[in-house]
């Protein structure tokens, strides 16, 4: 019956790109080189509200309300404007040649998946805290 009521107050509405938040368009727009996005939905449950855009190139990308991102995944390798210097120094001093496929992040912390399967933990200013 839980799963029922939570399955009846989400609601997943497929958007245009144009109805993504400015922020959100702009991250696409400086990671993607302004590549058209393929699918864009607003997902609503509560009052929490996030979108998802989806690319040519196969990557996705979760924001929240306001447009900053919250979570992408990308075989070619999450932009590495979007996570702190120390976090990608980390990556390059122990994992050398790995790309980083998947990553999200909270206020307080960042989790990152590399292209080996490696996965780690890293506070808010990129500093290594766990394997997960």
């Amino acid at each position: 019956m839980l799963a029922a009521f939570c399955a009846a107050s989400a609601q997943i509405t497929q958007i245009s790109s144009a109805k993504l938040p400015t922020q959100a368009r702009a991250t696409i727009k400086k990671a993607w080189n302004n590549a058209p996005t393929v699918d864009a939905w607003r997902n609503k449950v509560g009052k929490r509200v996030e979108y998802k855009a989806s690319m040519e190139d196969g990557s996705t990308i979760k924001f929240n309300a306001a447009g900053q991102w919250i979570e992408v995944k990308s075989y070619g390798g999450v932009p590495s404007f979007l996570l702190p210097k120390a976090l990608l120094t980390h990556i390059n001093n122990y994992y050398e040649g790995q790309l980083v496929v998947w990553a999200s992040k909270t206020p307080k912390r960042y989790r990152v998946e590399l292209a080996d399967g490696t996965k780690l933990e890293f506070n808010n200013k990129g500093v290594f805290q766990a394997f997960l």
